[in-house]
């Protein structure tokens, strides 16, 4: 921890000012062989920013305590969202790992090369994430699962699924990457064990296109817990009742939540009731500067029949 110092003696308070502290937090990112990144952008929710240096390391300062969002945005790479808790976080490294892009319903399967890129990243952040908090704002039951499309784009579909919840509060999820075919040989497929909570990988199994499925090795603290709303945010995010909204999978009538996650970005969630839907959300969108570039992802299908395709239990 650093205190702020403040010279002058025409400054009333000055010495009160001096103690406070500055909490600050190093930031290394990384790409998916672990070579660090230069140059990568990192800003903060309390609207600090900077830039990675040769080594891809970065200092990030706060003022406050509580939870903060972070971004970390490099060229030619996914962007990745990151959630620190200050002062327990305070002095700590933390390493973002960032993905190849990969334009995910704007181009086909054909030709993507799987193997150059860690693709599950890339899934959760757009599954699970959305700055940092739980896109889930109901439980999933067991077998329940959702199908997404970015956009427009009728090219791609993602899908999510609760399996089997263990004894031991543990959850096996599945994430399906596929294209508008039933060609194996365009899929991605991922099961991963979930410690208790959501607040740990423990166990991760893949599958890519026709290839034999295989046992991935785990690290710790490369998985980010994405922060669950309280009642009380999703109440006060309520900006509409009652509103009619389309998706691929029907026409639903949902609530329209409206968070400010960041300054000129908001997300919106349509929420509709978890008897209708595992996970009770239809679409959401991220919206920048009053709209003028936005994001969403759109339920395709939904269903509770999910299952293990790769005998991961």
């Amino acid at each position: 921890m650093t205190t702020l110092l403040v010279t002058g003696c025409a400054m009333p308070g000055a010495n009160m000012l001096n103690r406070v502290p500055i909490n600050s937090v190093q930031i290394e990112v990384l790409d998916v062989n672990g070579d660090p990144i230069q140059g990568a952008q990192v800003e903060a929710s309390n609207g600090r920013k900077s830039s990675t240096d040769e080594s891809g390391m970065t200092t990030i300062r706060f003022g406050t305590v509580g939870i903060h969002n972070i971004t970390v945005l490099a060229d030619n790479y996914m962007p990745n969202n990151l959630v620190i808790t200050m002062p327990k976080d305070n002095g700590s490294t933390i390493t973002a790992r960032l993905t190849n892009e990969v334009e995910i319903g704007a181009i086909s399967f054909t030709g993507i090369n799987f193997g150059a890129m860690n693709m599950y990243p890339m899934m959760f952040n757009y599954l699970f994430t959305g700055y940092g908090y739980q896109l889930e704002l109901e439980d999933y039951p067991e077998g329940g699962w959702t199908e997404w499309r970015t956009d427009d784009s009728g090219e791609s579909y993602m899908r999510k699924a609760l399996l089997k919840k263990l004894d031991n509060g543990q959850e096996w999820w599945q994430i399906i990457l596929k294209g508008d075919s039933d060609d194996s040989e365009e899929r991605y497929i991922a099961e991963i064990l979930f410690s208790e909570g959501r607040e740990a990988i423990v166990r991760m199994r893949e599958k890519i296109g026709e290839n034999e499925a295989q046992e991935k090795p785990v690290s710790e603290g490369w998985y980010n817990t994405p922060q669950k709303l309280t009642q009380e945010s999703m109440e006060g995010a309520l900006s509409e009742r009652s509103v009619s909204v389309s998706v691929p999978a029907r026409t639903f009538t949902a609530d329209l939540l409206n968070f400010g996650v960041a300054p000129g970005i908001s997300l919106r969630m349509w929420r509709v009731s978890a008897d209708e839907i595992p996970g009770a959300i239809v679409k959401y969108e991220y919206a920048e500067e009053e709209e003028r570039e936005s994001s969403t992802m759109e339920l395709v299908d939904f269903g509770t029949d999910a299952t293990s395709l790769l005998e991961s239990y």
